[in-house]
């Protein structure tokens, strides 16, 4: 699945908060030598990611985003039909058709909600208006398929890389465009195959304030377009010119019902871009830090080279992505025969043969978790690693337990080279 920038860091976000609730089980399921990456940012884009596509998050990102582009659909279409339905019932109404009427009912509630967004949604720490719609509609289908984490971290998200207001106003103002543009053209197409009479129709104005208030409104479409104001006379009865009325209610229109919304439609785009392509994760965050620690140190890892050789080939540790149950194994030597555990044991492989033959049986059977004993009082040779690294191959969770016997002539040895793999081990 191609994750876009935007995705890629929510999925931060969202391994992120599950960083901060349980540390252990992120551990368990991707270990850090397994991050190819170059930067703290990078692995830790790429660690959100795989263990996104381990645990089945990129299929809930897939079914978010395709019920995203559905209520986008759903949402325009209700748009395009209140701007329809708008410009037919003015035009529904009886003729002569008042201008003063229709160009209230056109404009004044477009007008009024841009004011609003302006005064009130710029400020607001979460969504609201259209997309507060949207947002609580995509949570509810969420939460009914048991997914609601997702839409936590992409509020979280959101707000830390300050890209919830452009969201909110890409929303609301293509939402009004929308409905702007269908009320235009419906109104275009029905001027222009029916025939309509329009007037100054009023019954508390005189005709000198009715002409202050049409040459206010016709202030700006006449700078764009030298719109002229259709003839004003004293009687309100008296039906004005209707091809000039119809040209100047829709060039009206498309003035303040619009252009208004396309510039802010375009200006909100362009800001959410820039601030997409700006994103940082802030990596001293709760989550972040102590993951970017624990990868410092593993870059900090030197090739395991045997006493014997002077190879210097890397060894990668790398687990598997299934199994089940939980075994015990004893590599070498045993340096406590009398040992029990919970966990079933293979018993100990010394040999060539007995190595090769675990290798298989485990590889057949991959566990969940598999634990091997080492003597401390043995040396970390190259073969021993590698071996180390091939039965990691075997297991979803591999932990070494140096057993420190009589003697533990080599215990600090093995804890540093386990640690430069960032092998889980514990001492016994």
């Amino acid at each position: 699945m191609d994750l876009s920038r935007f995705e890629q860091f929510w999925l931060a976000e969202h391994q992120r908060l599950r960083d901060v609730r349980d540390p252990s089980l992120q551990q368990q399921q991707l270990k850090l030598n397994e991050i190819r990456a170059h930067g703290p940012q990078n692995q830790l884009i790429e660690r959100a990611v795989c263990l996104s596509e381990r645990q089945g998050l990129l299929n809930q990102l897939s079914h978010w985003q395709h019920l995203r582009r559905l209520l986008t659909l759903v949402l325009g279409v209700l748009a395009v039909v209140i701007g329809m339905g708008v410009s037919q019932t003015i035009l529904s109404q009886p003729q002569p058709l008042s201008l003063l009427f229709a160009i209230n009912i056109l404009l004044l509630p477009n007008l009024l909600m841009f004011l609003f967004w302006l005064a009130f949604t710029l400020r607001k720490p979460r969504p609201s208006g259209i997309t507060g719609v949207a947002y609580s509609l995509l949570t509810l289908l969420q939460r009914k398929r048991g997914e609601s984490a997702l839409e936590q971290s992409w509020l979280a998200h959101v707000q830390q890389q300050r890209l919830l207001q452009p969201l909110m106003a890409v929303a609301t103002h293509g939402f009004w465009l929308l409905i702007a543009i269908s009320s235009w053209l419906t109104l275009i197409l029905y001027l222009s195959f029916n025939d309509y009479t329009f007037q100054w129709a009023t019954t508390i104005l005189n005709a000198e304030q009715v002409a202050t208030i049409a040459h206010a409104i016709n202030g700006l479409p006449h700078f764009l377009f030298s719109a002229q104001v259709p003839t004003i006379a004293d009687s309100a009865t008296n039906t004005t010119i209707a091809a000039q009325a119809g040209r100047w209610l829709a060039l009206c229109l498309m003035t303040y019902g619009v252009l208004p919304r396309v510039l802010a439609a375009l200006l909100a785009v362009g800001l959410f871009y820039r601030r997409v392509h700006a994103m940082e994760l802030d990596l001293q965050a709760e989550g972040y830090h102590a993951v970017v620690n624990a990868l410092g140190e593993s870059r900090q890892q030197t090739n395991t080279v045997d006493a014997d050789t002077d190879s210097d080939t890397a060894i990668h540790f790398r687990y598997a992505d299934h199994g089940h149950g939980s075994y015990l194994l004893t590599l070498d030597y045993e340096a406590e025969p009398e040992y029990t555990t919970s966990a079933e044991q293979l018993g100990l492989v010394a040999t060539y043969a007995d190595k090769q033959h675990m290798l298989q049986r485990l590889s057949a059977n991959p566990s969940a978790q598999l634990q091997v004993r080492v003597a401390a009082q043995l040396t970390p040779d190259r073969s021993s690693i590698q071996y180390l690294a091939a039965l990691a191959q075997t297991t979803q969770q591999l932990t070494v337990v140096l057993v420190r016997g009589s003697q533990a002539t080599y215990l600090a040895q093995w804890q540093q080279q386990l640690d430069r793999y960032g092998v889980a081990y514990v001492v016994a």
